[in-house]
């Protein structure tokens, strides 16, 4: 079995009769001392296909000699090559077929013999690579079908995993700012007295600034082992988004850039997962730290420690909790944050093979920043449809939170905020190219503030590339 692809085990009989052939060829070209470069394409692909690696690399070089474009002697060259553990010159002779290829299936066949070549020498993600590749030039649907299998075996096989994250998303609100027309305010000024400045007027950047947000990202992770029920991985991350402002939000805040909201974090990680060998039980434990940048200045470090479990109620009911700590170190002025945060959830299989998923979760933190210091609950419900809609793959949500601040910067009694938040995803597969496909996420939010400045909305649609694998 090659690592991109199955060949499947040839009864004996088949294989005898084969290599007759392969005998009888041979001795013509003896007798004859030549062959006629159809039946050298015989000679040269039956060989290969046979495992009679040093035959097929004499008939390919024989015919490359007389049409050094041959594509069919070359990709039986780099399979013979492949076979004869020299990887290199598998790849030649793969990459100048897919340089030669005159038609679809030449070129679908090159490229499986180049993601071959890779895998085999252990450069598996370049192999996944090439069976993209394949998966665009392939001639027809099972062929495309057997790139995806393949490509799926050799991701299995691959340690690294790697995925890239590019959106788009116009919104109303890109600066979280206020909605409010008009708010009351309380400057502490220490000693229990306060400065109180009613019906204030949000000017410039705390007004709701609308634009659009660019988000790229890279996260990989390093599979450093793995067992019939262990596996443990290494995860880095990076994530950056920034905003260009529209007209009207330059018009408003004249001296305030997009790049002023700008936030990026970098994040490495360890995280190790088990199973029971029934897989009823799933156990995950992990370790993380995150740094993260905001208008390209240093805003914080995170440290993180977490652990979760899965259990299977039913074959249709998986029930799911998790509890994380974490220390926030942040930087200049910003004060420390120490946090925990406890969820429980469940996800149901319902006919027709939609997911319904409901979860809870409770966060407290603790900080001498009022801003950061608060009690948080919040409650989610997700419906991935298992079938197509209108032929694509949708999926919906709602979630309610509610945040307290028992002390805040702007007001006598703390601060209370309810938040929801409802989303829809469109993912459009029909529109694969080199299997990733668009999707677009519709999203709306709403804070409500007993402290008005902190009253806001936002409605923004996102449209985004991802992997369909």
């Amino acid at each position: 079995m090659t690592e991109a692809g199955a060949a499947g085990t040839r009864p004996r009989r088949w294989r005898r009769a084969l290599v007759a052939t392969l005998t009888l060829l041979a001795g013509a070209a003896a007798a004859q001392d030549s062959l006629s470069p159809d039946q050298m394409r015989v000679l040269a692909g039956r060989a290969a296909a046979a495992g009679e690696a040093q035959l097929a690399r004499e008939a390919a070089q024989a015919l490359l000699a007389r049409d050094p474009g041959d594509t069919q002697a070359l990709l039986a060259l780099s399979r013979a090559e492949r076979d004869m553990q020299d990887f290199d010159a598998a790849r030649d002779a793969a990459r100048a077929a897919w340089r030669e290829a005159g038609t679809e299936d030449e070129r679908y066949a090159a490229a499986l013999a180049m993601a071959q070549a890779h895998s085999s020498a252990g450069a598996r993600t370049r192999s996944q690579l090439w069976l993209r590749r394949a998966m665009q030039v392939a001639p027809g649907e099972a062929q495309r079908a057997q790139a995806e299998r393949d490509f799926r075996y050799v991701r299995m096989r691959n340690p690294w995993s790697t995925r890239l994250t590019f959106a788009l998303t116009p919104s109303s609100n890109v600066n979280g700012g206020t909605t409010s027309d008009r708010f009351d305010l309380f400057i502490d000024q220490g000693s229990n007295f306060y400065y109180y400045f009613p019906d204030s007027v949000p000017r410039n950047a705390t007004r709701a600034l609308s634009g659009l947000e660019i988000l790229t990202g890279v996260s990989t992770s390093l599979r450093l082992g793995q067992s019939e029920t262990t596996r443990s991985f290494l995860d880095f991350g990076l994530t950056h988004r920034t905003y260009a402002l529209s007209p009207d939000a330059r018009d408003i805040a004249p001296d305030v850039e997009g790049s002023d909201f700008a936030r990026t974090t970098l994040s490495a990680g360890l995280r190790h997962d088990m199973t029971t060998a029934s897989k009823r039980l799933g156990l995950s434990f992990g370790a993380n730290v995150q740094h993260d940048w905001y208008a390209g200045e240093d805003l914080s470090r995170t440290w993180t420690l977490s652990t979760s479990a899965r259990y299977a109620l039913t074959p249709k009911l998986m029930a799911q909790v998790g509890l994380s700590g974490d220390h926030e170190e942040g930087f200049d002025a910003r004060s420390d944050v120490n946090g925990w945060r406890a969820s429980l959830g469940a996800v149901r299989v319902l006919e027709g093979g939609h997911r319904l998923s409901l979860a809870v979760a409770h966060r407290e933190t603790d900080s001498d920043a009022g801003t950061l210091d608060y009690t948080e609950r919040e409650a989610k419900v997700a419906l991935n449809f298992g079938r197509p809609v209108f032929g694509t793959d949708l999926s919906l949500g709602l979630s309610a939170a509610e945040r307290e601040h028992d002390e805040h910067l702007y007001s006598l009694d703390g601060r209370r905020d309810h938040r929801f938040g409802a989303w829809a995803t469109v993912t459009f597969d029909r529109f694969d190219y080199y299997g990733f496909v668009p999707d677009v996420t519709f999203k709306t939010n709403r804070t409500e503030s007993d402290l008005g400045l902190y009253d806001s909305e936002e409605f923004g649609v996102s449209v985004g590339i991802r992997s369909k694998f």
